[in-house]
């Protein structure tokens, strides 16, 4: 696909450049750009709850939505830019490759999406290799912030405004790895019911799309 190049936009090496004499980073779009370490996150999410005590775990759902939102808004603009095609244009499966590429290309993970279940009022998500696997210091914080990053990015393409449960953490032993459904508010809740009752994420896809009663 000439016209409609590149897929792998973000994953390529064009992708990133430095800026000697300013001192920053940016993408070849043009957007500046910071690169942290584990330290960094370790350490932000460490300052989050000794400042905030139970309140950290939304203060960095907000922090997610709000990098989320602007992270949306320049994919979809870069993108545009660059290739020339609209991205409400791709097809599906092009948009699939472009969002997943987004994620590895900017060391957010890789991320999984069953598209599929949109019919159905939803989105089932697994997040691979999330940076923040590792860092959370106790229960599953540190994937808060994810949670908010899925609200925000997926709310930017939807006409309703979009909730993310996360329905398993892979650092808490789930076998299905760190997994969220992304839903309107009323199928949110359902999910955040069924989590309370400790049904895992495949069982929750299941009930949601109706392959089980709830």
């Amino acid at each position: 696909m000439n016209e409609r190049r590149n897929l792998n936009y973000f994953t390529s090496p064009e992708f990133v450049k430095l800026d000697v004499k300013a001192g920053v980073i940016r993408s070849r779009g043009g957007t500046r750009m910071i690169a942290v370490s584990d330290d960094f996150l370790r350490g932000f999410v460490t300052a989050c709850e000794h400042e905030t005590g139970p309140a950290a775990a939304l203060v960095l759902r907000r922090c997610g939505e709000f990098f989320g939102r602007r992270m949306a808004r320049r994919f979809e603009a870069e993108l545009g830019q660059y290739a020339g095609v609209s991205l409400r244009d791709r097809s599906m499966a092009e948009f699939d490759l472009l969002v997943r590429d987004l994620w590895h290309g900017c060391g957010l993970g890789r991320l999984e999406v069953d598209w599929d279940q949109g019919q159905h009022g939803f989105l089932a998500i697994r997040l691979i290799d999330s940076p923040m696997q590792d860092i959370g210091p106790s229960g599953h914080v540190g994937d808060d912030m994810f949670a908010g990053i899925l609200c925000g990015f997926f709310s930017g393409f939807c006409d309703a405004e979009m909730r993310s449960v996360q329905t398993g953490d892979l650092r808490l032993g789930d076998r299905e790895g760190t997994t969220f459904i992304v839903a309107a508010t009323e199928v949110a809740r359902r999910v955040e019911g069924m989590r309370a009752n400790k049904q895992v994420h495949s069982a929750i896809v299941k009930a949601l799309s109706g392959a089980l009663p709830t």
